[in-house]
């Protein structure tokens, strides 16, 4: 599905705005160890601009796949590119927020160079007028005492995060209670997970989730949204849904909207 298509799809569903992807310009499966060309670069443009024109939908930020777990100079300045680029096309398309990733180390040696490149990286790229939105994601930094532990030495009102409910159980961590100790985020990701005999996702404590419709699964959303909207109070939030649900990922999403929106109504 190209961007344009994603656009229309979105406001068939009833989304008021879009988290639009870096994956829309990179080819599926190709490792993403280079910028996206400016041929590329322009045909998603045309193509965005005429789709949000048309249906009035806002993007309301921009996903960058950055990850600063590399040894290679060469490679981590291009990780650093994306988030300049991410930066510049979330000016381009209107969006105040470009979400980013730390990575994922597999020894605590490589978790402090990963903690470092990131603070350093985030410190240089982070402005006035386009904020970036750390994830929860990985084994490493995806614990409400890890994500501060970058977050802490970074200026609070330009680098944040983006609060994932579903990815705190693969810590195994409560999102409930993650949302108790975090800052009010910039940006929330809603997803579902059920468990699993194997497969799917595996967590820290050997556990296995899968995606499911959301509302069906074992992530307490509404209870962990209750908290994150009491502690934001009166600030504008996004809401995205990311629906694992493979082949039922089309109707899961059509239902996801209705079902969010019916949770967030009963705690506005």
């Amino acid at each position: 599905m190209g961007i344009g298509a994603f656009i229309r799809f979105a406001k068939e569903c009833g989304a008021d705005g879009i988290e639009v992807l870096d994956a829309f310009l990179y080819e599926p499966g190709v490792i993403r160890d280079h910028l996206p060309s400016q041929a590329t670069m322009a045909a998603f443009l045309s193509e965005a601009h005429t789709a949000l024109e048309e249906t009035g939908i806002r993007v309301h930020a921009i996903a960058v796949s950055n990850d600063f777990n590399h040894d290679d100079n060469a490679r981590l300045s291009v990780e650093r590119s994306k988030i300049a680029w991410g930066i510049d096309l979330a000016r381009e398309l209107g969006s105040s927020t470009v979400r980013v990733f730390s990575g994922n180390p597999t020894s605590s040696d490589g978790a402090e160079l990963v903690r470092y490149r990131t603070i350093d990286a985030l410190k240089d790229l982070a402005n006035a007028d386009v904020r970036l939105a750390l994830e929860n994601h990985g084994m490493v930094f995806a614990t409400p005492s890890r994500l501060d532990s970058l977050l802490s030495p970074l200026p609070s009102d330009r680098v944040g995060v983006c609060f994932d409910v579903g990815n705190f159980l693969l810590v195994d961590q409560d999102p409930r209670l993650a949302a108790a100790q975090l800052p009010p985020p910039f940006l929330v990701h809603v997803k579902d997970f059920v468990a699993a005999d194997e497969g799917g996702y595996r967590s820290l404590a050997g556990k296995h989730y899968v995606g499911c419709r959301l509302g069906d699964g074992v992530v307490p959303i509404a209870d962990a949204l209750k908290v994150i909207i009491e502690k934001n109070g009166d600030r504008p939030l996004c809401f995205d849904l990311e629906m694992e649900c493979g082949e039922d990922g089309v109707e899961a999403t059509r239902a996801g909207v209705a079902w969010l929106r019916k949770v967030l109504a009963q705690e506005s």
